[in-house]
């Protein structure tokens, strides 16, 4: 017999049944998708986390080319960098990761290995150069009153590490000339940009710069102490190419002295005087 009042409560039984099974399932698929939220989060954060670890631990690699020597290294990014006497680079063991920044003391001469994506820069005390693929060569020794930077190809930007808001460009065979107690900077296009670099090669090119200056590089090429006790030389220009591989500090100063402007002594392995 059929009973309409107990039908309608089967009905609202198998209702209900439903709504809880509805709930249920809801409730399975909201706590799987906190799961994976909270999965996809932790894995997140762990990565980046460990990536900033790695790089916090990254310590920096340092370089140093000796008095009266010079260095050749090889980056990891294919870089070429040669060192001058009494100079060092340091870069991070994450060098090429996330950036191609190097930091230099002295002077180097840098051919880059072309990276659009990472461009390569150089930071001295004074200068920061930034470029992307080209050959140039940096001078920015502690006790220089200038800090110059010489372009033989390519293209490169740079800028005093006090105002970085300012931006000078170089094209080949140009010169930039930072006096460091000025803070003036002068670029000047010159042809003989390619004898900036020819220590790189071993050469030591006397070509009328200031006496002062051939006195530098003749320490540094040779680890020597050069004392100047006669102030006229300074008034005098000398021109000349050498070969270190092939010409020793006595030759140099012998054909030096040939001019008749200036002598020498040696007072002991690693002190000369010029009168």
């Amino acid at each position: 017999k059929y009973d309409g009042k107990k039908a309608y409560q089967l009905f609202l039984d198998r209702v209900e049944s439903a709504r809880g099974s509805g709930h249920a399932f809801l409730s399975r698929w909201l706590t799987y998708a906190a799961v994976l939220a909270a999965f996809c989060i932790i894995s997140y954060v762990s990565y980046h986390h460990g990536q900033s670890t790695i790089k916090s631990d990254f310590a920096d690699i340092v370089i140093e080319s000796p008095q009266g020597s010079r260095t050749k290294l090889n980056l990891p990014d294919g870089t070429v960098v040669w060192l001058n006497a009494g100079s060092k680079i340091a870069y991070s063991q994450g060098f090429g990761l996330t950036d191609r920044q190097v930091k230099l003391t002295g002077e180097g001469y840098f051919e880059v290995k072309k990276n659009e994506k990472l461009p390569f820069s150089v930071v001295s005390e004074n200068l920061q150069v930034h470029d992307i693929g080209t050959v140039f060569n940096f001078c920015d020794y502690p006790n220089d009153a200038e800090a110059v930077v010489s372009l033989l190809e390519g293209k490169v930007s740079l800028n005093d590490v006090s105002h970085q808001e300012k931006v000078f460009y170089l094209n080949p065979h140009d010169q930039a000339v930072f006096n460091k107690s000025t803070g003036y900077m002068v670029i000047k296009t010159s042809a003989a940009t390619q004898e900036t670099a020819s220590w790189a090669s071993g050469k030591i090119i006397l070509n009328g710069q200031p006496f002062n200056e051939i006195v530098k590089v003749l320490e540094r090429s040779y680890n020597v102490k050069i004392n100047v006790v006669n102030p006229d030389l300074n008034h005098y220009q000398f021109f000349g190419d050498f070969l270190r591989q092939e010409q020793n500090l006595t030759d140099i100063l012998n054909d030096l002295s040939a001019t008749g402007k200036l002598h020498y002594k040696i007072k002991d392995q690693k002190t000369i005087i010029l009168y």
